[in-house]
């Protein structure tokens, strides 16, 4: 079974919030009791976030976060890729990682038609925009 993790899960929570909010700066605080998500949890899928330029954080009394991308261009695949990385049913489809389960003197039947299926999943991923969810 395909599975989002959790922090996925609660990446998208605070995203569809920041949405909401057209614009409007918003404290994890403000996030925290609007998701019921961990204040702390928050910290860690906001740096993700903000590192991948999705978020801008604002400092001060008055600071928070608020999207730095409008939510129609932020698609669901940019925000796994963020929270989880390169999307891949099976570890021998992720070339960053080198990992080849098969004898390389002969092709993988299971890994060609998993990888048509893997670019099938990328393009629905990459279709669903924020504003979607």
């Amino acid at each position: 079974m395909l599975t989002l993790r959790r922090e996925t899960d609660y990446a998208l929570q605070m995203l569809k919030v920041l949405n909401k909010s057209k614009g409007k700066v918003l404290s994890l605080n403000e996030i925290s009791k609007t998701t019921k998500i961990s204040f702390l949890f928050l910290q860690k899928i906001a740096r993700k976030l903000r590192l991948a330029k999705i978020i801008v954080a604002h400092q001060g009394v008055t600071g928070g976060y608020q999207l730095t991308v409008e939510p129609k261009k932020i698609t669901l695949l940019k925000i796994v890729e963020v929270m989880e990385g390169k999307c891949c049913i099976l570890s021998c489809l992720n070339e960053s990682k080198k990992i080849d389960c098969c004898d390389p003197t002969k092709t993988c039947d299971l890994k060609n038609k998993m990888k048509k299926l893997n670019k099938k999943i990328l393009k629905i991923l990459d279709a669903i925009k924020l504003t979607d969810i």
